[in-house]
């Protein structure tokens, strides 16, 4: 191939003790993640900023890559650079890898020739995009690990504490409490059935994560997610944070308005309620209205969004105004979530605690009885 870098074979090291051994690469891993993609976009952005020809940049790229599928797609990327494809054409062969909005942001990009402030750009949003995810999930890993432990120490309690108990008591053969006699009859049921409640459990989980592979059950997942109360606030203003973000990505990059609404489509690609209602937004912009009237329709936008979008599109800072708003949901999406893992975790704790407290009360209170005589 005329003009392309050769990559350098990879295979054991030779040379001394210290250069087989010294850290200059990490181990390599066969599946893409998103670590590896957020890679690519840093340094290619890089590489193509200091002035390095972008068929040398992918080559070098596919090289730095840590991701072994990851590299077979930058080296497919710049094959059909060298062929003459241009560069959004090669990357829209890998939907799966490079999200739409990217590809239509490099396609403005190549288009305008400013692909280097756009690809400045685009690396900008990524990580940004990369820190509020990571953000979601710090937030929740808490509540969860907390959840699981409660859970955990309950079926502990009854599986192996409260059979040693009614043990006893069936030795003494008195009448137990009908609290006691609950919590005895449920750890018996546990361990007749626990196996079945944990196959049933299991099951549960891969019909439901199935059930919500389809375009019905992820809908429904979308409505309820935004219908919950507290949960529902949140992931509403983090939707508000989302598309903000995203449109100011695409309007600064020179894509004109009904074309980014078009890509917000892709954007929403895993969410159905909100990728129809763009739909929508779309049909009612391409015939003439404007794009805060058509937001309000929807009902799935906040008073606050259409109102700065309304301003944005009278004063003709349409980009400037949503990148405001875009600040101004993603310090909300941070408190709220502040507020959301500090209200499950008391109420977490406040249920374990009455749950043990009433095991513990079911077995001390026939004990109490026993110490007090027979009446």
């Amino acid at each position: 191939m005329a003009g392309a870098m050769t990559l350098p074979t990879e295979g054991k090291r030779t040379g001394t003790w210290l250069q087989r051994h010294v850290r200059t690469s990490s181990k390599a891993h066969p599946r893409i993640k998103a670590e590896d993609k957020i890679r690519f976009f840093q340094q290619l952005t890089t590489l193509f900023c200091a002035g390095t020809p972008l068929l040398d940049g992918l080559w070098i790229a596919a090289q730095q890559s840590q991701s072994l599928k990851m590299r077979g797609v930058i080296r497919t990327l710049a094959e059909r650079v060298a062929s003459g494809q241009s560069l959004h054409q090669a990357a829209g062969e890998f939907p799966k890898v490079f999200d739409r909005q990217w590809i239509e942001v490099i396609k403005t990009g190549e288009a305008s020739g400013q692909l280097a402030d756009v690809l400045t750009s685009l690396n900008g949003h990524i990580l940004a995009a990369r820190e509020m995810r990571g953000k979601l999930i710090s937030a929740m890993i808490y509540p969860c690990i907390l959840l699981g432990v409660a859970v955990l120490a309950i079926v502990v309690m009854l599986w192996k504490v409260v059979p040693v108990f009614a043990d006893f008591f069936k030795e003494f053969g008195s009448k137990l409490p009908g609290i006691t006699q609950t919590v005895i009859d449920l750890s018996a049921f546990l361990q007749t059935n626990g196996l079945y409640l944990v196959g049933g459990v299991i099951g549960g989980v891969f019909l439901l994560r199935y059930y919500l592979r389809t375009a019905g059950g992820r809908k429904l997942f979308n409505q309820l997610i935004i219908t919950t109360p507290m949960i529902g606030d949140c992931a509403v203003e983090a939707y508000m944070e989302k598309f903000a973000t995203n449109m100011v990505l695409l309007l600064r990059s020179g894509l004109p308005l009904l074309e980014a609404i078009g890509s917000m489509q892709g954007v929403f690609h895993n969410n159905a309620v909100y990728r129809e209602a763009l739909l929508r937004v779309r049909q009612r912009v391409a015939s003439g209205g404007g794009l805060a009237s058509a937001l309000e329709e929807t009902g799935l936008f906040t008073s606050m969004m259409v109102s700065m979008v309304r301003v944005g599109e009278e004063s003709g800072e349409l980009a400037a105004v949503l990148e405001q708003v875009a600040v101004y949901y993603r310090k909300r999406v941070e408190a709220l979530l502040e507020r959301l893992t500090g209200s499950i975790e008391p109420i977490v704790i406040l249920g374990m605690g009455i749950t043990v407290a009433v095991i513990l009360s079911a077995i001390y209170l026939p004990m109490f009885q026993m110490a007090s005589g027979p009446r």
